[in-house]
């Protein structure tokens, strides 16, 4: 129940994130993917909330 508490916490939070906060979380993650994480798993995890933001970012460009 912990990880889909998780994800719902994420997703309520990437639809009511400001420009500012979802640029600040996507460097975050970036760095952590390139430069932190080290396991398979974690880094899998971390690229697809990745992808999620950005594509948020993106459909708030193009709305």
């Amino acid at each position: 129940m912990g990880a889909l508490f998780d994800m719902k916490s994420f997703f309520a939070w990437l639809e009511s994130a400001g420009e500012h906060e979802l640029l600040q979380r996507r460097d975050q993650l970036q760095y952590a993917i390139n430069h932190k994480l080290t396991e398979g798993g974690v880094i899998a995890d971390a690229r697809y909330l990745l992808k999620e933001i950005e594509q948020e970012m993106l459909a708030r460009t193009m709305r």
